[in-house]
């Protein structure tokens, strides 16, 4: 049977190592991200456009912000310390959480669930707010539920979890009511309640609080009409995310076959069934030899991410009840305490997370090849480059083509000032950051392999 320390140490060393080689990839330039390394290297400074959604876009740039303060030029290397930075926020968060929860196989698998179910599928998008929303919620829930007492250590990290979180957009709209609610249960619960843990706890809810109305306050206010219109049309297309469908479809059955046959957790019948979803997921970057869009596709992560805001909150109500007096009164739990079944609980939690593997490698290597091709066609020309006449409008580049952006990747990838500039496609008519034939002055910023 799986061991706790083998199902934490292969996690660690997963979600670390992709950590690192997705930043030498320098996935945090998709799309958002091109316009972020622009930003900073022609201001100098951080790239704060947008009040709700800045604690989380100032931590994530602090490295890069460090070397340019330290003279660094090189936009590959500033492009790679930028993605570092916006993957470590989140990862570093999982692992906290993970820590927490590594002598109990139940609580151990639910955060390893939530990052192969939620952020290994949704996070091609790093430079959204919601990977550090959705990490810091579900630290939270196993840092209350694994407390035994109110003590100060735990207070100070909760307000400095809820800090960050009141600057972190949408997502505390929902995240920011369930967390107040589970401090404030913790608080009542207690046995004894010291009034400097207590106080912090409950300054931890304000923060949680506040992070709700500054949520509130973006929809009813938003950077963009157009961005709002769009958050609101795409939610429900979570289904085109195709790893999302297939993970959640897995998970699905383990928990609705645990509701209705508690006793079969201990053994490999639910698991058979959900092993169907996980082997198409494992053999999913397959459907890429073919020119049907069922495929995994870097662009539908995004639209996903609310539908796995639904996910989160069902994880951290599951962390929450199993940590409750819950624990004794539901069948469910009540097989999970028992080692075989939360053995292979853990380990299907785990096979999750190495079966989007594929997917996720398989996904980076098209972005690294889509970078190539922006390089090549920048560097090979001067001017503006009509899109129709550059290899980015056809197959497969133009699955992670976004329109707007274009001219702000050309930019980041030129090796010199004459190098061109590729323009949005003829019917694009939208906002974009600087018109192609007129780029910001980057001065000697410039990409050098």
């Amino acid at each position: 049977m799986l061991s706790t320390k083998v199902a934490y140490r292969t996690t660690v060393g997963l979600i670390w190592g992709l950590a690192l080689w997705h930043s030498w990839e320098s996935r945090g330039l998709f799309v958002d991200g091109s316009a972020f390394l622009v930003q900073i290297a022609r201001r100098e400074w951080f790239f704060d456009f947008y009040t709700p959604r800045l604690y989380a876009m100032v931590l994530g740039q602090i490295p890069i912000i460090t070397a340019v303060f330290l003279g660094v030029t090189d936009l590959h290397l500033l492009a790679r310390l930028l993605s570092i930075g916006l993957f470590a926020v989140p990862t570093a968060l999982y692992h906290l959480a993970l820590v927490r929860t590594r002598h109990d196989p139940v609580l151990l698998a639910s955060v390893i669930a939530a990052i192969g179910v939620v952020f290994m599928t949704t996070s091609f998008f790093i430079v959204g707010e919601y990977n550090t929303a959705y990490a810091i919620a579900v630290l939270v829930a196993v840092r209350l539920v694994t407390a035994r007492r109110l003590t100060v250590l735990d207070g100070l990290f909760l307000v400095v979890l809820a800090g960050v979180a009141v600057r972190t957009y949408e997502a505390m709209i929902y995240l920011g009511p369930l967390l107040s609610l589970m401090v404030l249960h913790a608080v009542w619960r207690a046995p004894a309640r010291p009034w400097l843990p207590t106080a912090l706890h409950l300054l931890s809810v304000a923060g949680f609080v506040a992070g709700v109305f500054v949520a509130i306050h973006s929809l009813a206010k938003p950077y963009s009409e157009e961005h709002l219109d769009e958050t609101i049309q795409t939610a429900s297309n979570f289904w085109q995310n195709l790893q999302f469908d297939l993970a959640v479809a897995g998970a699905l059955i383990v928990i609705v076959w645990g509701l209705v046959r508690p006793r079969d957790l201990a053994t490999g019948r639910p698991y058979r069934w959900a092993a169907v979803c996980l082997a198409a997921l494992a053999l999913s970057p397959l459907l890429g030899l073919s020119d049907t869009l069922v495929r995994p596709l870097a662009k539908s992560q995004y639209v996903a991410r609310q539908g796995a805001g639904l996910v989160v909150i069902t994880i951290v109500l599951f962390i929450w009840a199993y940590g409750s007096p819950l624990r004794e009164r539901l069948s469910v739990f009540l097989s999970l305490t028992r080692p075989e079944a939360a053995g292979r609980f853990l380990a299907f939690a785990l096979v999750v997370l190495i079966a989007l593997l594929p997917s996720d490698i398989y996904l980076t290597r098209n972005w690294v090849s889509y970078l190539d091709a922006v390089r090549d066609t920048v560097r090979g020309r001067e001017g503006v480059i009509a899109f129709e006449d550059s290899p980015l409008s056809k197959h497969p580049y133009d699955l992670l083509v976004e329109a707007w952006i274009l001219p702000s990747q050309s930019l980041a990838l030129r090796a010199r000032r004459g190098d061109g500039i590729i323009a949005p496609p003829r019917e694009f008519n939208a906002w974009q950051p600087f018109p192609p034939g007129e780029p910001y002055p980057l001065g000697q910023y410039t990409w050098r392999d």
